[in-house]
């Protein structure tokens, strides 16, 4: 039978579409829609309302592409004519310079291979060839006119230019058409992109016109399967006479960034599913959405029934892909007091001072501090008193660790968050903390790291302990983790910190770091968490469940992989390492559990499974980890994390074997649509 079905002129495939939950426990709903090309497909770029797809097919002796316009709001499909390049001749980045149908409008492709910039002017209706093989050397200070390329990443449109940088060394150009023949030519804009600073290796960098400012990106990826964001940085190009430089972007209320595999666009906040100040971008079935002041993630759930396309949906402008949290933006109480209603506060504030007085010699840490914001009555019966005095009253009543993050645009300001009561206390960082971030805790100490200096600051005391320059300030923001053996206000403390290749160690009796070269770490595969000082030696717990140990006694040093000692557990999203009781215990998180082991240092080692902590609870975080007695029963047999589900804290019963909220007792299914600062860390008020 004849089949009177009419063909399709343009091959159609099904791609996602993200639109806001109704359901907060699902957080993202997937819908789906067609546009054209359905194998072999690549998105190029989304401006304008359009986006620029390519499909690519070979034969013997070339290599077709084939590319359209889209605009789905419309469903129109504009053709482009084909593409006839050489078999090896591949297209790494596209761009659409104007809507099409505006005068001048044109598609821009680059060429890797031999190096062509590829345009297709509507106005003349045909593909255009340009070699820029010399003027990309030229402009990148190569010697070699075959040993550089455009960054594929690094092609953005913005204030009227096209912007692109080279691939080896970062510098900027401007692409633009002489108006009098039409020839394109290559600016050079003496000015180089950001330094990369990550202490990553897998890390996605992103050129992009933000609220009208050129941008750049950079975001790094690390854990246990690389699908943990670590960092991430948003500068922008100011310009001030002659001189060009990169600084952060601070206030970013009025717009958002969407990042996608190819391409990356920014777009004004005014609706209340977009939040500004936000990046939103995809990996591994999962959103991601990161406020780049404060640096705190949220997480969907994994996305489900995805259309395969490449690795991910791709990204559109906000008409087409509309991202919400429909539980909006968190709010974190100073104090639960503020809370009450107005009645409620002035009746108990029309108590006796002697007898207020009394009820606050009965609080301690975070609720003394609260209780003094209250008014000034409050603070009249309730006087400022300094943290070595309160630390010294609370010798049988002592603090349980704190969970210490900055929120919002305030660099000056860090929440130190109470996890049994989820009670916050802020305290204020001096100026010389501003430009630093916290990369490991230990005795009430946090070491504090920029590009510049390093130094381990007291927040309770108020004092300070510089570490010299040399090469540990080259390299202290590379280090995936750091480890000390005791206090840094001790004699003897040591200081590890580790990366890919190298162990960097600082004795403070000599007064000097010292690096030991391990080439690719012996076939260790570090995490980005802290190793452990045990028995005399560090311990460092892999990505793989793996441990290597780094020893140094007087001037002998060695690293050694425990080969023997396999992982306790097979698939897992993260792992700890950490003392307890004398033992060497590690903690693995799987999406809905927490296996928790110690090691059995008989020969063969192996590690024992762990049912129950009895009366120890365990703070774990990429940054710092270990146990403690608590004081408070209820906080006994517990892990707690520097996750946040609303308002409160996340933790792990193993008596009941599920996540809980702190301040609730709620039950969370997992660490999805939780909120995590990046570079916040547990403290010990001592």
């Amino acid at each position: 039978m004849e089949n009177t079905r009419k063909k399709r002129s343009n091959p159609l495939g099904r791609y996602n579409r993200l639109v806001p939950s109704t359901d907060t426990e699902k957080f993202w709903q997937i819908e789906y829609e067609y546009c054209p090309y359905s194998k072999y497909k690549t998105v190029w770029t989304c401006n304008y309302g359009c986006i620029l797809i390519s499909q690519r097919k070979y034969d013997a002796e070339r290599c077709i592409y084939q590319l359209v316009i889209w605009k789905p709001e419309s469903s129109k499909v504009i053709n482009l004519p084909p593409l006839n390049l050489k078999p090896k001749q591949i297209i790494v980045a596209g761009a659409l310079l104007s809507p099409p149908g505006n005068p001048g409008s044109m598609v821009m492709l680059f060429e890797e291979y031999l190096r062509y910039i590829i345009c297709y002017s509507f106005d003349d209706k045909q593909w255009t060839k340009r070699w820029i093989g010399k003027e990309i050397a030229d402009i990148g200070h190569v010697k070699d006119d075959t040993e550089d390329i455009i960054s594929q990443q690094c092609i953005t449109y913005c204030d009227g230019k096209l912007y692109a940088s080279t691939d080896a060394e970062g510098y900027l150009m401007v692409i633009e058409e002489n108006r009098f023949n039409k020839n394109l030519k290559l600016r050079p804009l003496n000015c180089k992109l950001p330094t990369p600073f990550s202490r990553c290796q897998n890390i996605s960098r992103h050129l992009l016109d933000f609220c009208g400012q050129l941008c750049w990106v950079e975001v790094s990826w690390g854990g246990v399967n690389a699908e943990d964001i670590i960092d991430i940085d948003v500068l922008k190009l100011e310009l001030s006479g002659n001189i060009k430089k990169w600084v952060k972007v601070k206030s970013p209320e009025d717009g958002a960034i969407f990042l996608s595999n190819n391409y990356a666009f920014s777009c004004p906040v005014n609706e209340p599913e977009v939040e500004g100040g936000h990046i939103y971008l995809f990996q591994r079935k999962r959103f991601y959405k990161v406020n780049f002041t404060d640096k705190s993630l949220s997480a969907s759930l994994p996305l489900q029934n995805l259309s395969e396309w490449g690795n991910s949906p791709f990204l559109a402008m906000r008409d087409l892909i509309r991202l919400c949290n429909q539980q909006g933006k968190p709010e974190y109480p100073i104090s639960k007091l503020e809370d009450s209603n107005e009645a409620r506060v002035n009746n108990f504030g029309d108590l006796p001072s002697d007898i207020l007085g009394f009820i606050a010699k009965k609080l301690y840490g975070v609720d003394y501090h609260n209780f003094r914001l209250v008014c000034h009555k409050f603070r009249l019966v309730a006087p400022c008193i300094k943290w070595s005095e309160a630390l010294l009253k609370l010798q049988s009543t002592s603090f349980s660790p704190w969970l210490v993050f900055r929120k919002g645009n305030s660099c000056a300001t860090h929440y130190f968050m109470d996890p049994h009561s989820c009670s916050i206390c802020l305290i204020k960082i001096p100026e010389f903390f501003l430009h630093g971030q916290v990369r490991y805790s230990k005795d009430g100490w946090l070491l504090i790291c920029s590009r510049t200096v390093m130094f381990f600051y007291h927040p309770f005391t108020n004092n300070r302990i510089e570490l010299p320059e040399g090469v540990g300030a080259r390299v202290q923001n590379r280090c995936l983790g750091y480890g000390l053996s005791s206090s840094p206000s001790s004699e003897d403390s040591v200081l590890v910190g580790h990366t890919f290749d190298f162990i960097y160690y600082f004795s403070r009796r000599e007064g000097q770091w010292i690096q030991y070269y391990f080439p690719d770490l012996d076939g260790f595969k570090p995490n980005h968490n802290s190793p452990i000082y045990f028995d005399g030696a560090f311990y460092f717990l892999g990505r793989d469940g793996k441990v290597a140990v780094f020893r140094r006694d007087d001037d002998q040093v060695s690293w050694k992989i425990l080969k023997e000692l396999e992982s306790p557990c097979e698939s897992y999203c993260s792992n700890y390492l950490l003392e307890c009781g004398g033992n060497l215990v590690s903690v693995f998180v799987v999406e809905q559990m927490v296996h928790i082991y110690k090691l059995n240092f008989t020969e063969p080692m192996t590690w024992e499974k762990v049912k129950s902590l009895e009366n120890h609870a365990l703070f774990v975080s990429p940054s710092s980890c270990f146990s403690v007695i608590p004081k408070l029963s209820d906080m006994e047999n517990k892990v707690y994390f520097r996750k946040l589900y609303g308002k409160d804290i996340v933790y792990y019963c193993l008596s009941t074997d599920k996540f809980y909220t702190c301040g609730k007792k709620e039950v969370v299914a997992d660490f999805h649509n939780t909120t995590e600062f990046l570079y916040s860390t547990w403290i010990e008020p001592r």
